[in-house]
């Protein structure tokens, strides 16, 4: 036995020292191999994450074009954002982490998505920027440029997996020739070494697959257990890391969603309102789907006009109770433009009620009561949103009631025009018949004609002035309007009008709350109530006249005027007498009724009923307006 197999059978040191130096020699060949592995990859991750940066920048750039003139998006966001890609497309840390060979397939990949970018991209991203019908081609294009972006991607991604995976397969190597050379000193070091190492690989691989409740058991004061305490240490980070990231991205989804359905009511609302005429089924479609994205109870909207506040319910969510929108209430909503809550007691506890107004221009037109069940409240998203969508609902009362008015100046422009042609033709030939007829009975009286023909003189003048009286009563008729101020301040103008001349005291009751008539329908009502008033002026002899304006079933109105006087014989025809067979007519028109007979108590009553059009809505055509002159 030779002296170095003797050494090699005695010391331990030095099997453990030839064995750690082999081992050292193969650390040594694998920092080199790290090393090399090293310099070859430096900038890699950096190019990977600019080069990812490509696509999100991509996808920013299309939304720019595709968003301007939304929200008050212009063509600066769009360009800074091409500036953007092309500052990323040639960083230094991207390029950095490209092969040098010119010929190699990443530098190929890069050269290929820059020229195309040079070429096809950025044009046509400028040109739709300053053409919006240019977006849609830009658009279409951004998706394959992104899909060869995410291909580069991918080969970066690739390349430095290839080059991981080959430094594993070396390290395992090494690993495997270590392990063979230790073999002889596993005894010596496993349970100081190997036992605490081997616990240490376990929990990494069940960190690797995602259990990050894995924990070392080796947590002394040596080498081993510090390590064990630092892996404990840095899975708890993990742990953590992980759950907010999720949290993140849970939260960014939720935000995404939120804005998907906000936006989508936004479409649907603009839709919806722009379309066709404004009416409550439409107003009723904005209102609940509303109620779907914000979870609310329900809710109404409610509408005045000019400074008035008491609303008018255009729309009432079946949901909602009926004190919510109670016509004692309506101050409790009315905000001057802003947002207002208020608290309401329930069977459940505490409600909130925010009223939304209905704004546009600066000017309201009404508000939008928002019911909450009790506990809940709205995050500043929602309201923000209700804000908008009561600012299009506001936009869209504004359109109709110009349309409105643009009706009821056109109805009163051709009332007016009609009631200068009677009083330059009809009326002026009244005049001159009558003095004719005062020269004619001048020639009489002077030749002592026959008594007969004194006779048909009275009765000429007596029918000619009937006819002048009738003719003064048709063209104040014609003239007869309802202001903006709506039908109550119209009715008090006539009723004032009536007891100056006739002396007759009127009582008025009006219970029109949450009725807005149209101009048509005003008119109406107003010219059958002055035909009603002026035959009690000339044939009832009353002293007291009662006009009461009552709201029925849904939108049905009642209008009745009671009087005191003779009342009317039923006996006889009413159809040819007091000017009904006209107030007919125009109950005809309301598409309604009237009802005229005897009053209990003694005197008349007149009773119209009609359904009213929904507030706000275009008006359908009626028919010319008719002479309203009495019949007897």
């Amino acid at each position: 036995m030779t002296f170095l197999q003797r050494l090699w059978a005695q010391s331990i040191l030095l099997r453990v020292s030839l064995v750690l130096g082999a081992v050292t020699l193969l650390a040594l060949a694998v920092i080199f191999v790290a090393t090399m592995f090293t310099e070859q990859s430096t900038g890699k991750a950096s190019a990977i994450n600019v080069a990812g940066s490509l696509r999100m920048q991509s996808y920013a750039l299309a939304t720019r074009v595709a968003g301007m003139g939304i929200g008050g998006e212009d063509g600066a966001a769009a360009r800074f954002a091409i500036e953007e890609f092309e500052r990323r497309l040639h960083s230094p840390r991207l390029l950095d982490g490209l092969p040098g060979d010119a010929a190699d397939p990443l530098r190929v990949a890069h050269a290929r998505i820059a020229e195309r970018w040079r070429s096809e991209i950025r044009p046509r991203a400028e040109a739709a920027i300053e053409d919006p019908r240019r977006r849609g081609a830009f658009l279409a294009d951004v998706d394959g440029f992104v899909a060869e972006v995410d291909r580069f991607v991918e080969a970066l991604e690739a390349d430095l997996e290839s080059r991981i995976q080959w430094l594993r397969v070396w390290l395992g190597a090494a690993f495997f020739v270590i392990v063979v050379l230790v073999i002889t000193a596993i005894f010596l070091l496993h349970v100081e070494v190997f036992q605490p190492l081997s616990d240490l690989l376990r929990s990494a691989r069940a960190v690797r697959t995602g259990s990050f409740r894995a924990r070392v058991s080796s947590t002394g004061p040596d080498e081993m257990g510090q390590l064990g305490q630092a892996f404990n240490t840095m899975v708890e980070q993990l742990a953590r890391l992980y759950g907010s990231l999720e949290r993140q991205v849970a939260e960014k989804t939720a935000d995404l969603e939120r804005k998907n359905r906000s936006l989508a009511l936004l479409y649907e609302t603009t839709r919806g309102l722009s379309e066709k005429p404004l009416d409550t089924a439409a107003l009723a479609g904005v209102l609940g789907s509303l109620k779907r994205v914000l979870g609310v109870e329900g809710g109404a909207i409610c509408v005045h006009r000019g400074d008035v506040r008491r609303g008018f319910p255009l729309v009432r969510d079946e949901a909602v109770p009926g004190d919510v929108c109670a016509p004692d209430r309506c101050a409790d909503c009315h905000g001057n433009g802003k947002l207002v809550w208020r608290l309401d007691s329930t069977e459940r506890g505490e409600r909130r009620v925010v009223g939304v107004p209905l704004i546009d221009g600066g000017t309201s037109y009404g508000v939008m009561p928002l019911a909450l069940a009790p506990g809940r409240g709205l995050e500043p998203w929602q309201l923000e949103l209700a804000e908008t969508i009561g600012r299009h609902i506001g936009a869209a009362l504004a359109a109709a009631e110009r349309r409105e008015e643009h009706q009821r100046l056109a109805l009163l422009e051709e009332r007016s025009a009609i009631a200068r042609e009677l009083h330059d033709s009809l009326a002026q030939s009244l005049s001159y018949t009558k003095i004719q007829l005062m020269r004619l009975a001048t020639l009489i009286d002077g030749r002592s004609g026959h008594p007969d023909a004194q006779k048909v003189l009275t009765e000429l003048r007596e029918g000619v002035a009937s006819a002048y009286r009738q003719l003064r009563e048709l063209l104040t008729t014609f003239r007869l309007k309802a202001g903006g101020d709506g039908l109550a301040a119209a009715l008090r103008e006539t009723v004032a009008e009536f007891e100056r001349h006739s002396g007759v005291r009127v009582e008025v009751e009006d219970e029109l709350i949450g009725i807005e008539l149209s101009a048509n329908e005003q008119i109406h009502v107003l010219q059958i109530v002055r035909e009603a008033l002026t035959n009690v002026e000339k044939h009832a002899r009353a002293q007291h006249v009662t006009l009461k304006l009552q709201r029925e079933e849904g939108r049905a109105i009642r209008v009745t005027i009671d009087d005191d006087g003779v009342g009317i014989d039923p006996r006889g025809s009413p159809r040819h007498h007091f000017g009904l067979a006209i107030m007919r007519d125009r109950a005809a028109l309301l598409g309604g009724r009237i009802e005229i007979g005897p009053r209990e108590g003694g005197g008349t009553r007149v009773q119209l009923h009609f359904v009213a059009a929904t507030a706000f809505a275009a008006s359908a055509p009626k028919e010319p307006e008719r002479p309203s002159v009495e019949a007897n």
